[in-house]
């Protein structure tokens, strides 16, 4: 699904995952949001370990290079029914991507991608190993706008 990350939650939110809560493997690039990966030339992503935290600084030099999202993954606190990929019962994005990809046996036979927030993640927790191997395939933002509530205004008008 390309889909321009647009989550509605303030700045002012903490990016901080509180206990019970889910992260989201596809949040935007803002002070405070954790740099999840890079994507490769091939079109995958390259895991930082660990996952490291970024600063102004760093959200200011990769937006002068243009979009980072379309160059970096980042997480940050899954924020449910304000985010417009929220589904009302789970998260869109890679529920697309997995109708969209083959299954991928990279679980079975390579284990699962070496991932610093696995524990908390909402599309593990939602769809488990699959979204592990769909993962390194998703570039948070392609250029593109359409989210799940956009589709559903759509079907429906």
């Amino acid at each position: 699904m390309p889909a321009e990350p647009e989550h509605d939650a303030s700045a002012a939110d903490a990016l901080e995952v509180t206990e019970g809560a889910k992260t989201c493997p596809s949040w935007t690039c803002q002070e405070g949001a954790v740099l999840l990966g890079v994507m490769t030339a091939e079109g995958r992503l390259a895991y930082v370990q660990p996952p490291t935290r970024v600063d102004a600084e760093f959200v200011a030099r990769a937006r002068a290079m243009g979009r980072p999202e379309s160059r970096f993954r980042f997480s940050g606190p899954c924020v449910e029914g304000r985010c417009p990929q929220w589904t009302g019962t789970g998260c869109a994005v890679v529920d697309e991507v997995l109708e969209e990809e083959e299954p991928l046996e990279r679980a079975e036979h390579e284990g699962l991608p070496r991932c610093g927030i696995r524990p908390t993640c909402r599309w593990f927790a939602q769809r488990g190993a699959a979204a592990c191997a769909v993962c390194p395939l998703v570039v948070a933002d392609v250029g593109g706008t359409e989210t799940y509530r956009s589709t559903q205004r759509a079907a429906s008008g």
